[in-house]
């Protein structure tokens, strides 16, 4: 017979260990449905912040608590090592960290930006310094990959948003030290062999021996590659075939998108995978929903998984751009201030933390805008392409080789592209505004103005009783344009949109187009030829600058626009020599003072030390346009108006403009109210160009005079 005491000892360890059970089974339910969803909410756990990396978390589970300490101990001796320039134990030690606490952006930042930009600047040759760059790069790419969130809901937004700083530094360094460093062009043409099947770039295909080129070879990769090769011989001044093939050799080694030594049977190489490609490009999903000022980039994304990274020219602000954009991801949707309300999560979306985000959203149309820019400084304009020189004449064949007629390499459309992207961004973000909206909400916001005697552009908070009504919405006007004007002036948004309007222009791809091929001809001696091409392209800008005023007040348009001149001023000296300097010594003779002594001659020797004797005008800094308020409409009454300096300058006009730009007779005899006469080129702009420029024969050192005055009204 069982005891008492045993059975009552039995029934508590069935009873404990039903409850032990069912603690345990509510435990795994709570932690299933309840914990886990909330952690997945907050993104508190490690496959919601981006990629997981094993080794890294199990160090971390190790550490327990002091993980904090090691971290700021590790980063402590890191910024010692630092400041002594030890590269390698800085890596060491930035590396350790980031695998202790890897949502910790700055080390990622620091350390990416140490490779690329101090480390770099160490080494001689530009192969050196870009292995460093793309080392760099990809220390920051791994970053943004632990930080770059996860899923997408019902309208393609990101559930968890990933890091807008590690994105747009990622997209800052490629165009800061690739695109905009010293050694760009080398640079560039590095990026771009990055992107190359190294087969065909192989100088065993294109050499028949060590020192003759395969013409049939070596055409068609100079068709398949068009801007590499051009850029290598005219940016880098490898002049000859032979030249090219060298450079090749010399850097064929490069970090790639392709694997080493890997071919398939089609004699190509095979892709690496995504992550480690060089250059590295982001890989969102295909139905991720694009913000609304970024629609027209959604069709241009590069693929990285294909050979053929995008339809466009590659240039590295094709990268910088793709970068950029995906940095507008994790971002609240853009609002017009004044108009609606902000949506902000603060679960889902992630504001930039050094930079306003107005600002941060432009940043994907600033380098479509470098892209036109650099296709245009190169040379690429329209289906004309680039004649090769004489590299194929030993054939015996007479028609000429020209590459880089396709569609994508014309500057047009990229221009297009980037007028689009400003103009959607202004819309989106409440920057532009037509005459019309402008109008209508200063007649609305007169109402606020008075009562609270408020100056445009000024902000003034009401009680929220007190934002109803007309009242309200005067007061909303008031704040949408301050915000407007307020950001339209921080980012120089205005002068973007202006300058990417005017460069698509036809004229203005042929005046660009003539500018390039006249600086190219004055380099190879052909002065003539140079003189009137420079001749040609004048009249073609003057009549942009006219038709487009706030074009021509941007100061970099002047600036440009002003260096163009000196360069054809310098050009008409060398070339006039002949006819100029004799009437300059004439007029050296000339007194400068009241009641000289006539008989008083100067010698030859100080003929020459004083001449030029004055600072005279271009032919486009002797321009004076009347404008008006509605200057749109009236910017054809324009005055020409030419110094004395003795200077035999070309009236560089169309043959029928002079008499649309000059007939201004009748309407200057009664001048209305509020005109303004305005230089096309600025004294300031002159006096900053020529204080940079050193070396200018027959132009002075400092500002130009005032503009001539304007002639009497005729009786």
């Amino acid at each position: 017979m069982v005891n008492p005491f045993q059975q009552q000892v039995r029934l508590r360890k069935v009873i404990y260990t039903a409850l032990i059970l069912a603690l345990f089974t509510g435990s795994l339910m709570y932690r299933r449905f309840i914990v886990e969803p909330q952690a997945e909410t907050l993104q508190l756990r490690e496959a919601s912040r981006g990629e997981v990396e094993l080794t890294g978390s199990a160090v971390r589970l190790t550490l327990t608590g002091s993980r904090g300490l090691a971290v700021t101990f590790l980063w402590h001796s890191a910024m010692k090592q630092f400041e002594k320039h030890h590269w390698n134990e800085v890596e060491l030690l930035v590396s350790s960290i980031t695998k202790l606490q890897p949502y910790f952006v700055t080390p990622w930042l620091f350390q990416s930006w140490n490779l690329a930009f101090n480390v770099s600047v160490e080494c001689d040759r530009p192969r050196d310094k870009y292995y460093y760059v793309s080392r760099g790069l990809h220390l920051l790419a791994e970053g943004e990959r632990r930080n770059q969130g996860s899923g997408l809901d019902a309208d393609g937004q990101p559930r968890f948003p990933g890091n807008p700083d590690l994105r747009h530094h990622m997209g800052f360094t490629y165009q800061l030290k690739i695109g905009h460093s010293d050694e760009k062009n080398a640079m560039q043409c590095l990026l771009e062999m990055s992107c190359i099947d190294p087969l065909q770039r192989d100088p065993k295909k294109l050499l028949k021996s060590d020192q003759e080129v395969d013409l049939d070879q070596f055409e068609k990769f100079c068709q398949d590659h068009p801007i590499l090769v051009r850029r290598i011989s005219e940016q880098l001044d490898y002049n000859t075939k032979e030249q090219v093939v060298r450079f090749l050799k010399d850097n064929q080694n490069v970090p790639s998108r392709f694997k080493e030594g890997q071919r398939t049977l089609g004699e190509e190489t095979q892709l690496e995978e995504d992550r480690r490609q060089f250059p590295t490009l982001p890989t969102p999903p295909p139905q991720l929903a694009f913000p609304a000022h970024l629609q027209h980039l959604k069709d241009v994304w590069p693929n990285i998984k294909a050979r053929e990274l995008s339809p466009e020219a590659l240039s590295v602000y094709l990268f910088s751009r793709t970068w950029f954009t995906y940095a507008q991801l994790p971002l609240p949707k853009p609002f017009i201030p004044g108009e609606e309300d902000p949506e902000f999560d603060q679960v889902r979306n992630r504001l930039p933390k050094h930079m306003t985000t107005t600002l941060f959203r432009a940043y994907p149309a600033h380098a479509q805008r470098f892209m036109g820019e650099n296709l245009r400084d190169e040379g690429w304009f329209d289906g004309e392409g680039w004649v090769i020189p004489e590299w194929f004449d030993s054939r015996g064949r007479d028609e000429e080789v020209r590459v880089g007629t396709e569609a994508k390499y014309h500057c047009r459309p990229a221009a297009e592209l980037a007028y689009q992207l400003y103009l959607d961004l202004g819309v989106q973000n409440g920057l532009y505004l037509t005459p019309q909206q402008r109008s209508q909400l200063e007649k609305e916001a007169a109402l606020f103005r008075k009562k609270f005697a408020v100056r445009p552009g000024d902000f003034m908070s009401l009680r929220q009783d007190q934002l109803t009504g007309a009242m309200g919405k005067s007061y909303f006007a008031h704040v949408q344009l301050a915000w407007c004007d307020r950001y339209r002036a921080l980012g120089n948004y205005d002068a973007h949109l202006f300058e990417a309007d005017v460069q698509r222009d036809p004229q203005a791809i042929l005046a660009n187009k003539l500018f390039f091929n006249a600086k190219r001809l004055q380099r190879r001696g052909e002065s003539p030829k140079a003189l009137a091409t420079y001749e040609a392209a004048v009249p073609l800008w003057l009549d942009l600058m006219l038709r487009y005023p706030n074009f021509r007040n941007i100061p970099t348009v002047q600036e440009e626009t002003y260096e163009t001149q000196l360069k054809y001023i310098r050009l008409l000296q060398a070339e006039k020599a002949g006819s100029l300097r004799p009437l300059m010594l004439g007029m050296a003779q000339l007194p400068a003072w009241p009641n000289p002594p006539w008989e008083r001659l100067l010698s030859a020797n100080q003929k020459a030390a004083i001449i030029p004797i004055r600072a005279f005008r271009g032919p486009l800094e002797q321009i004076l346009a009347y404008t008006v308020p509605n200057h749109e409409m009236e910017f054809k009454r324009v005055l020409l108006l030419w110094s004395q300096a003795g200077l035999p300058m070309p009236m560089l006009v169309y043959p029928g403009q002079q008499q649309r730009l000059l007939a201004t007779k009748s309407f200057l005899r009664e001048p209305p109210r509020n005109t303004q006469w305005q230089a096309l080129i600025t004294n300031d702009t002159v006096s900053a160009v020529r204080s940079r420029t050193p070396g200018l024969r027959g132009v002075g050192g400092g500002p130009s005079g005032p503009p001539m005055p304007l002639p009497p009204p005729r009786k």
